[in-house]
């Protein structure tokens, strides 16, 4: 009796080792290939599309939760239904290439259940127009003889998780090749293609903007150096403006939740310093040290639950933003003074605050700021 005790006892502790391994396996996800390449394709044939091969290489049911590109232009499409262990399931991607001439290089992320949670796949391509006329780009701004259609990239609304892109076209308007390079700060991805341009080739700069790498809320704003060497190797140094503001996505918040959120109210919605003063000294609503003149802007919780206040910035290097707290309970409020410098302001001055919070019902609240000279 005892020895048939001590087999059931082992049966068991065997089979409950064997479940715990079982579970700690779970699912995996892999795909046939993670960079797509569609070669040239035609602007007036619509829709390219690939399908990627998903396996899924754990011991638990796969389920796709969620696909997210980082680009409107690529739409993907997958079942719903959970892919067995070993089995395999499929990922359309579908690229739109209406408008959009020129090299393309597009990351897609799956969210699944899956132990190492997220997959990313890339897909790359040409696209060219079959029609005679082709659409005007200008290129307004220099970096020595390198000629850009734009110096400021702005992802108003990237989620946490998220990696977005944009792209810069640009064209060697000089008489010799040019060699692009960046050096990014870890959260932003640069891809130069081509990196060496020939004389009057048109290229782009493509930025990939990683929320995982900044890992907090609110307005990142730099400057990314560009520098642009021609073939006696004298280089030319430049910057493009960056900013994105990370904010939660409250697409999924409840009626009922959103009525329990912070709101945050304003004491203006713009803020006129009028005309400034040739020299320091005049008087507007107060004078700090150093020149500076400021006005107050107030933040009031007006909503049931805490006001999270992630930043309140201005890209513009005139403005000084200071004071304020970083939480504020319902009712509660908090001033802060905005500076600006009279003597190093040469012309008009159009800029914007940006307030970044965790209201549901405005993330993102743009404060107009101007004065005369």
């Amino acid at each position: 009796m005892l020895h048939i005790r001590r087999v059931i006892r082992f049966v068991t502790l065997l089979l409950l080792i064997s479940s715990f391994t079982y579970a700690q396996k779970g699912a995996v996800i892999s795909s046939d290939m993670q960079t797509y390449d569609f070669g040239i394709i035609a602007e007036a044939d619509g829709l390219a599309t690939h399908k990627f091969t998903i396996k899924n290489t754990g011991a638990t049911p796969l389920v796709i939760n969620r696909i997210t590109a980082s680009c409107g232009c690529t739409q993907p499409e997958w079942s719903k239904a959970p892919i067995a262990p070993g089995a395999t399931g499929e990922v359309k991607i579908s690229y739109n290439p209406k408008g959009r001439l020129g090299p393309f290089y597009k990351s897609i992320a799956i969210h699944s259940n899956a132990r190492n949670e997220r997959l990313t796949l890339y897909i790359k391509g040409t696209v060219k127009s079959r029609t005679v006329e082709q659409p005007v780009i200008t290129y307004p701004y220099s970096i020595g003889e390198l000629k850009l259609q734009t110096k400021n990239i702005q992802y108003s609304r990237i989620y946490p998780g998220e990696s977005l892109e944009e792209s810069i076209p640009v064209k060697n308007e000089g008489k010799e090749p040019l060699l692009i390079q960046s050096k990014a700060p870890d959260y932003l991805t640069v891809t130069i293609s081509p990196d060496t341009l020939a004389p009057d080739e048109t290229g782009e700069i493509t930025i990939f903007f990683h929320t995982d790498k900044v890992k907090k809320m609110g307005r990142i704003s730099t400057f990314l150096p560009l520098s642009v060497e021609g073939a006696g190797k004298k280089k030319t140094e430049g910057t493009v403006h960056v900013a994105a503001n990370i904010i939660n996505n409250f697409s999924h918040l409840s009626a009922s939740a959103k009525a329990q959120a912070p709101v945050a109210g304003f004491s203006l919605t713009s803020l006129d310093f009028g005309k400034l003063p040739e020299k320091s000294g005049g008087i507007i609503s107060f004078i700090g040290i150093g020149g500076k003149e400021s006005e107050s802007l107030t933040i009031t919780n007006t909503g049931q639950s805490p006001l999270l206040i992630y930043s309140v910035t201005s890209d513009d290097e005139w403005i000084d933003i200071s004071g304020g707290k970083k939480e504020l309970k319902p009712g509660a409020s908090s001033t802060y003074k905005v500076s600006i410098r009279p003597k190093e302001i040469k012309a008009k001055l159009e800029t914007y605050i940006h307030i970044l919070s965790n209201d549901p019902t405005g993330p993102v609240r743009l404060i107009k700021i101007t004065a005369e000279k």
